[in-house]
């Protein structure tokens, strides 16, 4: 029996892209009320999906043979709790955007684009049908293009950049799904799942599970192919990088791996170590590049890639505890990851800039901007008790678990990116709010973020805290009965999780951390009773006055620039000597050149290789 909810929440918004899209001719500011109203009634829908698990919609579309096309979805056990959220972020930024983007000459497009955004992540959360659950997928894609495309220089070309390595992975993703169907006959998802084959046992199947893993991996931007997001952030509309890169792309990349490595193939020692080691490089390697950033839309881009590591980390391990702890960062990644861009947003929209080198002492100017954002860093540096800790948790309990012989070293590269990450954020709390403001921020005379930017940072930041002080019941009332249905055999249904193992005792440690800040805070009032000698600064033989000096940020972690190895490094990554973008276009036109220089316009050449083309195919086709 069909249920017209799940095709309710994706026609929807849909429909209030095209209305802002076709109103935008003649008023562009109308469009933010009507992109905000269908982001909200799109939120209401989908709150609703949860309660409908095990419900399917479908419409036949087209039959050719065995080849069946239809708009098939499913509420499965991810997309039960996943789709509200997607529809969640989606009405957080709608709001956010109303003062953000006011003034944007092409405000229309923007809230289009966004709901359409947000129907296809809705769509390709709901699909049973490969084919439909790819088209939702690249109308993402799309998306974000466009969006990409109606920030400032150099918005074309990181857009084009960014269309590029997705389009890639995405050709990867379609190659995949032909190889699965071609070893199952069905694009149907819950059908191929009930075949419940060991499709990695062999090549094709080998095969189809790096290809559709080469597009989850894209999409979240895990190393290698990660560089357009610290590309995009450069141009692109903060809020679109909130709403995109850092939520609804990991989203749909992390389900999608979720999916593979639980449901789609059954996974072998080596594809996990494989998946594990994608996950720990990522961690390392992008939090490396976050410290040395000055731009603070490139440190978050940088930041935004590194945390994909823990979630493709936890779900290479295989074991249910890791797993548990994948799905649970990906969602607290979404939730904090949003919340820090949006205050980047904030700032930039008081200031003019996110260089960190020209900002400084907003902290009195922006007090809400500056705890929603404090409570969103300390969440990514995995402190406790918030959410980020939380499920870092789990996933270092995971690594443990799989007794791998890599297992201590990976478990080193995740704690020690985690501890990379918070000091990056130190670099970025004192670059903003601490210290002395720079002249750039005396002349701007900054203010308060507006309320409807404050309230999703608010609410993004109380689900830091509620999801690491609760974390038990997001995971135990959410995650393990999804695993449970993805995955009977690594969870079996009604068993519960053993929190004492792999989750930490949040209540306890919650009280004992409030405890010891009430005593630290009254300490420092007692010390305020009493005077404090001041006396002005000696240095050199010279009388320094504060009012001259100033440290900025950014020179907190300069000297890991001047180190042997890492140094270099360095340098050839800010040259983007890894990026796999500007390595295909290097070797790409070389493999056209050498193409070109085989075209002689000699008809004895041509025939030559069209024999020699056609003895391979016959070599191939013949048995032997």
């Amino acid at each position: 029996m069909n249920e017209p909810l799940l095709l309710h929440c994706i026609a929807l918004p849909a429909l209030a892209g095209l209305v802002c899209y076709v109103a935008a001719r003649w008023t562009g500011r109308l469009t933010a009320l009507i992109g905000l109203v269908g982001a909200a009634l799109t939120f209401l829908l989908c709150c609703q999906v949860p309660a409908k698990t095990g419900a399917a919609y479908t419409y036949p579309w087209l039959a050719i043979g065995s080849l069946d096309v239809a708009v098939a979805m499913r509420v499965g056990p991810l997309s039960g709790f996943a789709v509200p959220f997607v529809a969640l972020f989606g009405l957080l930024i709608a709001s956010y955007s109303l003062p953000y983007m006011w003034s944007h000459r092409f405000q229309g497009r923007y809230y289009a684009f966004t709901l359409w955004a947000l129907a296809g992540a809705v769509g390709a959360m709901l699909a049973d049908h490969l084919l439909f659950f790819l088209i939702c997928w690249e109308v993402v894609t799309l998306m974000l293009y466009l969006l990409v495309n109606l920030g400032q220089e150099p918005a074309n070309k990181v857009g084009a950049k960014t269309f590029v390595l997705l389009g890639f992975a995405d050709a990867a993703l379609l190659l995949g799904i032909v190889l699965l169907w071609q070893m199952t006959g069905t694009l149907r998802l819950s059908e191929i799942v009930r075949l419940s084959a060991e499709r990695t046992a062999t090549g094709m199947g080998t095969a189809a599970f790096l290809l559709i893993f080469a597009g989850a991996i894209a999409k979240a931007g895990a190393i290698p192919l990660h560089s357009w997001i610290p590309s995009a952030a450069e141009g692109a509309p903060v809020p679109v990088m909130a709403f995109l890169p850092a939520s609804l792309d990991k989203l749909l990349g992390i389900c999608l791996l979720a999916r593979v490595v639980l449901q789609l193939f059954t996974m072998t020692q080596a594809l996990s170590l494989v998946v594990m080691i994608v996950g720990a490089v990522t961690v390392l390697g992008a939090v490396m590049m976050a410290m040395v950033q000055h731009d603070l839309r490139r440190l978050l881009a940088f930041h935004a890639v590194s945390q994909v590591g823990y979630m493709v980390l936890g779900l290479g391990t295989g074991m249910v505890v890791g797993v548990l702890g994948g799905l649970f960062h990906m969602l607290n990644n979404a939730i904090y990851k949003s919340g820090l861009f949006l205050m980047a947003g904030s700032v930039r929209h008081r200031t003019g800039t996110s260089e960190l080198e020209r900002l400084g002492g907003l902290a009195r100017a922006m007090p809400a901007t500056f705890l929603t954002g404090a409570v969103c860093a300390l969440a990514i540096s995995g402190v406790p008790p918030l959410n980020g800790f939380a499920s870092k948790w789990m996933v270092y309990q995971g690594v443990l678990a799989t007794r791998s012989n890599l297992a201590p070293l990976l478990l080193i590269a995740a704690v020690f990116g985690s501890a990379l990450t918070l000091a990056s954020f130190v670099k970025v709390i004192h670059s903003l709010f601490l210290g002395r403001p720079s002249p750039d921020v005396v002349a701007a005379r900054p203010r308060e973020a507006p309320l409807p930017m404050v309230l999703p940072m608010a609410v993004l930041a109380l689900l830091c805290v509620g999801f690491g002080v609760f974390a038990a019941w997001p995971v135990g009332e959410w995650l393990a009965p999804a695993v449970s249905q993805l995955d009977p055999q690594l969870l079996p249904p009604g068993r519960e999780v053993a929190y004492p193992i792999g989750l930490w005792s949040s209540s306890a440690a919650t009280v004992l951390l409030l405890v010891g800040l009430l005593l630290g805070a009254l300490l420092y009032l007692i010390g305020r009773i009493g005077q404090a000698r001041v006396a002005r600064s000696f240095v050199g033989g010279e009388l320094l006055g504060t009012d001259d000096v100033r440290v900025p940020g950014t020179g907190f972690y300069e000297t890991v620039r001047g180190l042997p190895l890492l140094g270099s490094m360095f340098r050839d990554a800010e040259e983007e000597a890894y990026d796999v973008y500007h390595l295909g276009g290097r070797y790409g036109a070389t493999l056209v050149q050498t193409l070109r220089g085989l075209h002689t316009g000699m008809l004895a050449v041509y025939v030559g290789w069209c024999v020699l083309g056609l003895a391979i195919v016959l070599l191939y086709l013949l048995p032997l």
